[in-house]
């Protein structure tokens, strides 16, 4: 009762210093010019007629120094010579021949076995062609990739071997082992997968590798079906992989 009639007190007080400052500002209105006193006052806006084009402007930007390095990093990045980048279509890493091999990938970037299947690419230095494919979350998948990958699984390699045939592998885990045989040490490649004479080593890895399938599959199941598995047929991460049917976790999203 006593904290109320403190807070009272004060409300009164405070009411009693903010009534003559409102009064005053009240008063002043009626000293102050009106809107139609100012003859001169823009009734619209003109649009500009010297607006720069985008190549103007595209050439001012490429003068500065920042624009000029971005300028060299996309041709760059063109010539398959650049940095590591999402967007990437094209990685020689010095080689002189066009690449043979084509890996089909993510184009936003957040597919995680597109992401480590081009983290062993760009740790071994393998040069390969590189396209990329929006997931089902972003539309649907072009008809040339589905004509080489029916399923629409990403990550997806296509080989060109040397009498011009081309082969299709999928399952991102496959890839990277192929990837990583295929360029030996012998050959001046970095080597990233423990030898098969290795016994404690592989099954060292093929525990982690399992382990980080159990992990996402469990992150989905939390993030797109946090009622359990049976979402319905198509499963929600089939639709978005591009799955026509799909009981549980969608292949692509399992590696």
């Amino acid at each position: 009762q006593l904290q109320h009639k403190t807070t009272m007190a004060r409300m009164h007080v405070a009411w009693r210093l903010l009534v003559p400052l409102l009064a005053a500002e009240v008063n002043s209105f009626s000293s102050r010019p009106s809107l139609s006193s100012f003859t001169n006052f823009p009734t619209s806006l003109a649009m500009s007629t010297t607006t720069d084009s985008w190549q103007t402007l595209q050439s001012a930007a490429s003068n500065t120094p920042v624009g000029s390095a971005l300028d060299q990093e996309s041709a760059s990045r063109t010539a398959g010579t650049g940095a590591a980048f999402v967007q990437n279509k094209l990685r020689l890493f010095g080689a002189d021949e066009k690449p043979k091999l084509t890996l089909y990938r993510d184009h936003a970037g957040w597919c995680p076995y597109c992401q480590k299947t081009m983290l062993l690419i760009e740790e071994k230095r393998i040069p390969i062609n590189i396209e990329l494919v929006p997931m089902r979350s972003y539309g649907d998948k072009p008809e040339s990739f589905l004509r080489i990958v029916p399923s629409g699984l990403l990550p997806a390699l296509l080989v060109e071997t040397s009498d011009g045939r081309k082969q299709v592998v999928t399952e991102s885990q496959v890839i990277m082992e192929l990837l990583d045989s295929w360029h030996p040490v012998e050959d001046g490649f970095k080597q990233m997968m423990p030898s098969e004479e290795d016994s404690a080593s592989m099954q060292r890895y093929r525990q982690l590798s399992n382990l980080e399938r159990e992990l996402f599959s469990w992150w989905c199941t939390l993030i797109f079906r946090p009622e359990g598995p049976s979402f319905g047929s198509p499963g929600m991460l089939g639709k978005l992989m591009g799955k026509s049917s799909e009981p549980a976790m969608s292949g692509a999203m399992s590696g």
